[in-house]
């Protein structure tokens, strides 16, 4: 089940934690970077199968505006048939620049999933943070991608946020249950060499965030999500299919700088730098890569193991795997961090915010 993805680098303003691949206010490079797209696309295509599901990032694909946006679309059908046609196509919106018109357009289209991104409900936080939209932008928007009929919804929240309290949290997860969206995610802040937050000496809040973490679960669940990756819920049947394949280990082609792409134990991903992504990716050889590698058998096991237990229900391992682990399976289990049911191996509900110390075992 080959996952395609397509990074969209371009964004109004950066946000002050962003350290995504993302240029603001080069709107100027929208259209050509468009045309770099549907060379690497067709260039691709011959070595990468139709695909199943297509997820949409950035930067802010909705700023995006109409036109940019039937080109985008079309690229996508010319080279790998009808989006209306897999099984899932998400797009990710801010809530500052979609429009009636662009939501009409994402659905004509055949966009099956829109994730939004809110962080928090409270406008001080959101300007603290960077963001151009207020909560009651986000309302709009919501409201908007119900009106034009969008049945699955994600909403981005972030925890361990400068002035952020657990009363703050709350709150922001009461307004966001009431409005039923399908699906939720959220992050605890992290602070990235090259951000303004770093500039600003901005440090992260690992124990209110855990704490926020804690919190989350039990109100989440009560409202009728499960809980089936690390930082993920979704109301049943609405697990994001695309994500799930990456905890899966399965095949992908990233388009477009800083994405990535898997096949049979290779991996790659285009440079990070949009301009140069723009002057090389019609060439022959393709966009310059960041980096290129061929894992070796021992680092497919591991990473299957360390992605497997992302997803709440943990991983099946296969008995050459389980016994090539016994030891560090057996010093989890001991620790009280996973629990052990024949082959199955899962990270402990109360374990899964210190999630890093049980993946460090496996590296």
């Amino acid at each position: 089940m080959p996952g395609l993805y397509i990074h969209i680098p371009f964004c109004r303003r950066k946000c002050n934690y962003c350290d995504f691949a993302s240029l603001a206010g080069r709107d100027e490079l929208i259209s050509p970077y468009l045309h770099a797209l549907k060379a690497e696309a067709a260039r691709l295509k011959r070595i990468f199968p139709r695909p199943t599901t297509l997820y949409i990032g950035g930067g802010t694909p909705s700023l995006l505006g109409p036109e940019q946006l039937k080109t985008l679309f079309s690229l996508v059908e010319d080279t790998f048939g009808p989006i209306k046609d897999l099984k899932e196509t998400t797009f990710e919106a801010n809530p500052e620049s979609l429009t009636p018109e662009k939501t009409g357009l994402l659905k004509a289209a055949g966009v099956s999933r829109i994730s939004l991104g809110l962080q928090a409900s409270q406008d001080n936080l959101l300007d603290r943070l960077g963001r151009l939209a207020s909560f009651d932008d986000f309302l709009r928007a919501f409201s908007q991608l119900r009106l034009a009929g969008f049945e699955n919804i994600n909403v981005d929240l972030m925890t361990g946020l400068p002035g952020q309290s657990e009363a703050h949290f709350r709150e922001t997860l009461e307004l966001i249950l009431a409005l039923q969206p399908e699906h939720l995610s959220f992050y605890a802040l992290e602070v990235h060499e090259g951000t303004a937050f770093a500039a600003e000496g901005v440090c992260e809040a690992p124990e209110p965030a855990a704490a926020m973490f804690a919190l989350a679960g039990p109100l989440i669940e009560a409202a009728g999500f499960s809980h089936y990756e690390i930082s993920n819920f979704a109301k049943p049947g609405r697990e994001s299919r695309h994500n799930l394949n990456y905890w899966d280990q399965g095949d992908y082609l990233g388009l477009g700088a800083a994405a990535a792409s898997h096949r049979n134990g290779k991996r790659w991903a285009n440079t990070k730098d949009p301009e140069l992504y723009i002057k090389t990716a019609a060439g022959a050889e393709g966009p310059t890569l960041e980096c290129s590698e061929t894992l070796t058998q021992a680092q497919r096991r591991a990473e299957k193991i360390i992605l497997g237990l992302r997803k709440t229900g943990g991983i099946e391992l296969p008995d050459d795997i389980f016994i090539e682990s016994k030891e560090q399976i057996d010093k989890l289990s001991a620790q009280g961090l996973i629990e052990v049911s024949g082959r199955n191996i899962r990270i402990k509900k109360e374990a899964l915010y210190i999630s890093n110390a049980v993946f460090r075992e496996f590296v």
